[in-house]
């Protein structure tokens, strides 16, 4: 079995981290059958060609097929984005049929994210009469999200409409999305297949010994992950414990400057964006990761804290309760409310050594790892064939 998938994000030489999830996900169904990945990808400032340039990698049953344009510019937005949503149209086309004309035409295609790939899925619908699965990860759905899909004019929702609605089944990260957009677009036909964890890289490790307690924030630092309120509950503990708080992260000049004004320069440590490996070492050391969103749809840092039987510290999303359960492999703490989270953090180093960070990280493997969650999209795979 051959399947063609369209990603609207995707890791490229521009944007290596964006959209992991979705290479995880390829990587795992790769175990069971030929993937090819086709993402197109704008170089508005030419750092990887001036024109068009294809870039094709394959890992054993793993093609990926990244298609970098450098758009033409006017210097009037609109038209240049008019320009740019052209190019990208006629790039992402000319590539499915490029696959179509080496490949025999495939049952379906898998979309990742309806906006913006699902243009051309819709397109190879009706032209090629090639029906198409889609997986989505946007928390843009969430009523509570900013930026939302409410900030998107008409045109935009005509097509979210089309995608969504035209899919022949769908799949969701979390039971919590599933159920908004089956609502919101009146769709069916739909299952809950979650993310993935890497379980060669996120494992338990012996800790090195340490006077003070470790903890972990992992995200893009952006209005969603609230930062600033972790940083906000950390400043109230100073004098409680000796700590430390990697932070993991895009950090902003704002939050750099927060930082200094909350005095923790010492304990919290800025560490950037790093690949997995890396981030697993330091996982591995840590007594707790801290996630404090204000919405999210999954939330992949927490399954990779648990594969390491590290516990979680997390809002008190109801996603998240689809994850975590208290007293078990973490602790909830009331959102956007910094005493709150002090008052849990404080809690959880009371309670820390009463975690049972092997089954943790057992329950976590077993859950999430690649063939498991490989072997359901494959099995969605050949149940749609059968149709």
């Amino acid at each position: 079995m051959k399947v063609l998938w369209l990603a609207s994000i995707y890791p490229s030489k521009l944007f290596p981290y964006d959209g992991d999830f979705i290479q995880r996900h390829a990587q795992a169904v790769s175990l069971f059958c030929n993937i090819e990945v086709l993402h197109v990808v704008k170089d508005e400032k030419g750092v990887v060609t001036q024109d068009v340039k294809e870039i094709v990698t394959t890992t054993n049953q793993l093609t990926e097929r990244i298609i970098y344009y450098k758009p033409g510019t006017i210097s009037i937005r609109f038209v240049d984005r008019f320009l740019s949503s052209l190019k990208y149209k006629q790039l992402s086309r000319n590539a499915v049929k490029k696959y179509l004309s080496g490949n025999d035409k495939p049952a379906f295609l898998h979309l990742h994210i309806a906006m913006k790939a699902g243009l051309t899925a819709i397109w190879a619908k009706k032209k090629y009469k090639i029906p198409y699965l889609l997986t989505e990860h946007w928390g843009g759905y969430l009523d509570e999200a900013v930026p939302s899909i409410n900030d998107y004019n008409s045109i935009y929702h005509y097509y979210w409409n089309r995608i969504i609605t035209g899919a022949k089944a769908s799949t969701y990260v979390s039971a919590y999305l599933q159920k908004l957009i089956e609502k919101k677009y009146k769709i069916q036909n739909t299952v809950v297949i979650p993310n993935v964890v890497n379980t060669d890289i996120f494992y338990p490790a012996q800790k090195s010994p340490a006077e003070k307690i470790r903890f972990i924030h992992v995200s893009t630092m952006v209005y969603q992950k609230n930062p600033e309120a972790i940083l906000q509950a950390l400043a109230l503990l100073k004098t409680e414990f000796d700590f430390e708080a990697y932070f993991y992260g895009p950090v902003t000049d704002a939050q750099i400057k927060l930082i200094e004004q909350l005095g923790l320069k010492q304990q919290v440590l800025l560490k950037g964006e790093v690949p997995q490996e890396e981030l697993a070492k330091t996982m591995q050391q840590c007594d707790a990761l801290i996630l404090y969103s204000r919405f999210e749809t999954f939330g992949c840092v927490l399954i990779e804290a648990n594969a390491c039987g590290v516990p979680v510290i997390v809002s008190d999303l109801k996603i998240f309760h689809e994850i975590v359960e208290e007293g078990v492999n973490g602790l909830f703490a009331e959102g956007e409310k910094p005493g709150a989270l002090a008052e849990k953090i404080k809690e959880f180093v009371a309670v820390k050594n009463s975690f049972d960070k092997q089954t943790i990280a057992a329950t976590a493997a077993e859950k999430y790892n690649y063939k498991k969650v490989g072997q359901q999209f494959f099995d969605l795979y050949n149940k749609l064939l059968a149709q």
